[in-house]
C-alpha cells in the first residue's frame, strides 16, 4: 500500500496567528471557538466546544504529560469530509472511492502502537482536506480491516454508524452504549453539521473519554495541507450515537475448566 509525500510548504506566519487567536481566546476562556482549516484551495470550519473545567481522565496506558495537558471537550463538529487530492472523487462517488486509498502507514497492532504511531502527526489519507478526523479512521480502517471506512454516503463523519455492518465486517464489534467503550474503541459523536470519530483511548468516566483524533484542537498541520495534527482530548459523550471496537482489542475471558470437584 502506497504512503503519501507531503512536501514541505512555506508558512505565512501573521496569518496562522492571526487565525490562531480566536482559537487561544476561547481555551483560555473555555468557551466554543470556530478555526478555519484549510486545505488545498477548500476551507472547511470546525467547531469546537470546550468545557468551562476539566474533568478527571481514564487512560489504559499513562502517557507522561497528557493527563495534566489534556483539554476537555463538550463537542466537536467540522471535519468529516473526503475527497481524494488527486483525483478530486468524492466519497459521494462511491463506484469509484472505495478504488483508492493510498496513505500513511499506520501501527493498528494495538491502541496504544496506534497511539505513538500517529500522536502529533497530520495523517491525510489523501484527503484533500488535509488531516480531518475521518482521515484518521480511514488510515486505521485500512491498516488494520484491510478495507475502507464509510460514511454511509453522507459525506459526514456522523454518518459512519448509518451502515454498521459494512463498517464492521468481520472485523470491528458495533456498539451503541457507552457502557461498551474499551481502550481502543472508535467513537462516533453527532454534532449540527458533520459530527466527528475519534479512538476511545481508555473507559468513560462521568460521561468523558479519552480520545486519540484529528482536527480537534492538535496543532494546525499549516496553509497547503488543513486539518490539524493528532491529539488526545477528554469528550463528551452526550452527543455519542455509536462505535466501532476492533476484535483483536477486545480482552479475551479466561475459561476455566470443570474439573467436576465440588468445592
Amino acid at each position: 500500500m502506497g504512503k503519501t509525500t507531503i512536501n514541505n510548504t512555506k508558512f505565512n506566519i501573521s496569518s496562522i496567528w492571526k487565525a490562531l487567536i480566536p482559537f487561544i481566546i476561547a481555551v483560555l476562556s473555555g468557551i466554543g471557538a470556530s478555526i478555519a482549516l484549510i486545505g488545498g484551495d477548500g476551507e472547511i470550519k470546525v467547531q469546537i466546544e470546550y468545557a468551562p473545567e476539566s474533568r478527571p481522565v481514564v487512560l489504559e496506558e499513562e502517557k507522561p504529560g497528557i493527563v495534566e495537558d489534556i483539554l476537555t471537550v463538550e463537542s466537536i463538529d467540522g471535519g468529516g469530509q473526503f475527497k481524494d487530492k488527486d483525483t478530486g472523487v468524492s466519497e459521494l462517488d462511491t463506484d469509484v472511492y472505495y478504488e483508492l486509498g493510498a496513505m500513511e502507514s499506520v501501527d493498528t497492532t494495538s491502541p496504544e502502537a496506534f497511539s505513538d504511531s500517529v500522536l502529533d502527526k497530520c495523517i491525510i489519507a489523501n484527503n484533500y482536506y488535509g488531516a480531518q478526523c475521518v482521515s484518521l479512521a480511514r488510515a486505521f480502517w485500512f491498516d488494520y480491516a484491510g478495507f475502507d471506512v464509510s460514511t454511509c454516503g453522507t459525506g459526514l463523519a456522523k454518518g459512519m454508524m448509518n451502515c454498521a455492518d459494512q463498517n464492521a465486517g468481520d472485523k470491528f464489534k458495533v456498539i451503541w452504549s457507552t457502557d461498551e467503550i474499551i481502550d481502543g474503541t472508535w467513537i462516533v459523536l453527532d454534532g449540527s453539521q458533520t459530527g466527528h470519530i475519534c479512538m476511545a483511548m481508555g473507559e468513560a468516566k462521568d460521561g468523558y473519554v479519552a480520545c486519540l483524533g484529528e482536527n480537534q484542537g492538535g496543532k494546525s498541520c499549516g496553509d497547503g495541507i488543513g486539518g490539524s495534527a493528532a491529539n488526545i482530548i477528554n469528550i463528551s459523550l452526550k452527543n455519542f450515537i455509536g462505535g466501532y471496537t476492533p476484535i483483536d482489542y477486545i480482552p479475551v475471558t479466561p475459561v476455566v475448566p470443570d474439573t467436576g470437584i465440588v468445592k
